[in-house]
């Protein structure tokens, strides 16, 4: 490979770096963990759009019945209302994410919903709107 080829390697490299998840633990249980993408949050104003990962310990079944163990979802959260709203859903058949994804959901018109206090939920929303 030429210098300006491996250079061109390298940035392509360099720049799929810095898109890389920055998966940060905002809650946890014996069988229950929930994460938050620091570097995907986008500020609109009193909200954060921002996915987050929650793992099990054990699988769990999709709504169609499929075996999983993490699903991401994109939230848009109301810092002020206290709310949030699912965007999207995706399920994986190992932790953190990991595998092909066994089930998607994208929600078009989903109305915000209020967080239950001390909830993963309601640390996700906490650590997403120090941000």
């Amino acid at each position: 490979m030429n210098k300006s080829g491996l250079i061109a390697v390298m940035l392509m490299l360099v720049a799929g770096l810095a898109q890389a998840a920055q998966w940060m633990k905002v809650s946890g249980s014996a069988g229950n963990t929930v994460y938050i993408d620091k570097a995907s949050v986008i500020k609109i104003d009193k909200t954060r759009k921002v996915w987050s990962m929650q793992n099990y310990a054990r699988q769990q079944k999709t709504p169609e019945g499929k075996l999983y163990r993490s699903v991401k979802m994109l939230h848009v959260y109301a810092c002020e209302e206290h709310t949030t709203t699912l965007l999207a859903q995706v399920y994986y058949p190992d932790a953190m994410g990991k595998g092909e994804p066994v089930e998607n959901y994208k929600f078009e018109k989903f109305n915000p919903e209020d967080i239950v206090p001390d909830s993963p939920f309601d640390s996700a929303l906490a650590a997403a709107c120090k941000i």
